[in-house]
């Protein structure tokens, strides 16, 4: 059999982190090819020579466009492979979960990336019934797309560990998300286009939550520390982002009354280095029910800048684990408000604390860099 020229890319929203796996895809590939909704770019932009064929956006403003969108992205996906590629290696990310899907119906030679693990997720979300029928349709075809899989790779020992009740024994190699140091340089305060827009003062101690207010994130307990420390002008709480809980939070904000927390939307991805270091601590959420099945990206961002970060979610989680190996911030249940507010007046009061969570964070940094995107020649 001829050696495979062509690689593919399955990826409904993809970004820096699918450009840089086919750059490295590139140095073993003639052509490298992906089939995306949404690719957003950052430091490195999408090269001419690879090919983009678009399809359907993904949309999770909703569970019925979410729904319909994965399907709509899911068919494409299925038409293009078979009449285009049909003889490539495929790389199947599970964005739509259904992706993988289309390479094992097509009885194509594939690989998947496990970033969510389906139907767990939507079990554990309550989109689909524990007991349901769907539930257990879902779990027999990811039975046998993943027995059909050449190679099945997954973001964290937690998650490799899940993955593992459908392989049967199948090795599942680990392959963290990585970052890249260089797009995030050092930005002073005076600098910091993000603080110069809300006017804080310079000598606030900011925590900053930048990203996704989806359903299932705890995105609101920022509100209820914000009113903790509504008599400690010195502490100010920001939250960048957009999605299902926009409102709310906006909504709580305003009935309390509260002037140390701003609300911004979603900020250009140029100023991402901006959003990620306007924080004296950055925060990250992630709801019980993902605690094995995913670690935010963002987190690896939040190692670049070198700041505390702070974790709202599971401490049973792969994200607890992570910052408890690297020393870099802690994480705390939901409802542990004092716990978090005895946390953060230590980071204020005892600079060294601080420093040291800061530096281990720049060090963890080292380990998740886009070398890692080789793994998958």
């Amino acid at each position: 059999m001829a050696e495979n020229k062509t690689v593919v890319i399955l990826d409904q929203a993809s970004g820096y982190l699918q450009i840089d796996m086919m750059d490295a895809l590139s140095t073993k590939y003639d052509k490298c090819v992906i089939i995306a909704g949404t690719i957003v770019e950052r430091e490195t932009k999408l090269s001419e020579k690879y090919k983009w064929h678009k399809i359907t956006k993904y949309d999770k403003s909703t569970a019925f466009k979410r729904i319909y969108t994965w399907v709509a992205a899911t068919i494409q996906m299925f038409f293009i492979v078979m009449f285009k590629y049909r003889n490539a290696r495929i790389i199947a990310i599970t964005n739509p979960p259904s992706a993988p899907l289309v390479p094992y119906l097509l009885r194509a030679n594939y690989d998947i990336l496990v970033y969510d693990l389906y139907p767990d997720a939507l079990v554990n979300f309550n989109y689909i019934a524990k007991d349901g029928w769907v539930n257990k349709v879902f779990t027999h075809y990811t039975k046998k797309m993943f027995k059909k899989a050449n190679t099945l790779y997954t973001l964290t020992p937690e998650l490799a560990k899940e993955t593992s009740k459908y392989t049967e024994g199948k090795e599942i190699k680990i392959v963290p998300i990585w970052t890249n140091n260089d797009f995030f340089p050092k930005i002073e305060r005076n600098e910091n286009q993000i603080f110069q827009k809300l006017g804080i003062s310079k000598e606030s101690f900011v925590i900053c939550y930048s990203g996704n207010l989806g359903k299932t994130h705890p995105i609101e307990k920022l509100v209820d520390l914000a009113n903790a420390f509504k008599e400690e002008p010195i502490f100010y709480f920001l939250i960048i982002g957009g999605g299902h809980k926009y409102e709310l939070i906006h909504k709580l904000i305003e009935e309390q009354k509260l002037t140390n927390i701003a609300l911004l939307p979603w900020q250009p991805i140029e100023l991402l280095p901006h959003n990620m270091q306007v924080g004296n601590l950055n925060v990250v959420t992630l709801d019980e029910g993902a605690a094995d099945l995913s670690i935010p990206s963002k987190t690896f961002n939040m190692l670049s800048v070198g700041k505390p970060i702070l974790a709202i979610c599971s401490k049973k989680s792969a994200l607890s684990n992570l910052l408890e190996r690297s020393n870099c911030g802690k994480a705390f249940e939901a409802n542990e408000v004092s716990e978090i507010k005895k946390f953060i007046y230590q980071l204020q009061n005892d600079p060294e604390r601080y420093n040291v969570y800061s530096e281990n964070a720049k060090i963890a940094s080292e380990n998740f860099t886009k070398e890692n995107a080789k793994h998958f020649l």
